[in-house]
């Protein structure tokens, strides 16, 4: 699947960025695999991986800048951010937490993230995303998405954690 944006040039004309996404099986990225590693844990020991109890977590401290939890709201009609690492603040050239899914992305970018968070909370199931954003044929960012269900504090609903790596 992929998704066009517009950025303006120098010039004035305009170049497009295509961002690819591709699920895949399994994380590639090592700290990907990581997050899931201890996902897979607390849910197999705890028998629940609990916001508020399982994250923040000593196990995973170096990996909370690439970390962004998500509130689902009534409907799955958006989310809203309740946790936002570093990486996500200066993506976002300021801090997130307390916006919405919809304040962040738009169109089919929006369209796509809506789409594998409500997948990935009435499965219960991990995803893992493939996503290369290109100019043409230049790979200009290469990364893998990893999102989690997970327990509200409350235990009363499930939320949502997106891990966010970077290849070099």
């Amino acid at each position: 699947m992929s998704f066009t944006l517009r950025e303006r040039t120098r010039d004035f004309d305009f170049e497009e960025l295509i961002d690819y996404y591709a699920t895949v099986k399994e994380p590639r990225h090592a700290e990907a695999k990581r997050l899931l590693e201890y996902w897979r844990d607390c849910v197999d020991n705890k028998g629940d991986f609990i916001v508020g109890r399982d994250i923040p977590a000593r196990p995973i401290a170096n990996l909370l800048r690439s970390i962004v939890v998500y509130e689902a709201l009534p409907g799955y009609r958006d989310f809203r951010v309740r946790l936002a690492g570093d990486n996500a603040r200066r993506r976002f050239k300021g801090d997130i937490k307390g916006a919405l899914l919809s304040d962040l992305f738009t169109g089919h970018d929006l369209d796509h993230h809506l789409g594998a968070a409500i997948d990935t909370i009435r499965t219960l199931r991990p995803m893992t995303i493939d996503s290369r954003l290109k100019r043409g044929q230049v790979e200009e960012l290469h990364s893998e998405i990893l999102l989690l269900p997970v327990s509200a504090p409350d235990r009363q609903s499930t939320w949502l954690l997106v891990g966010m790596f970077f290849f070099s």
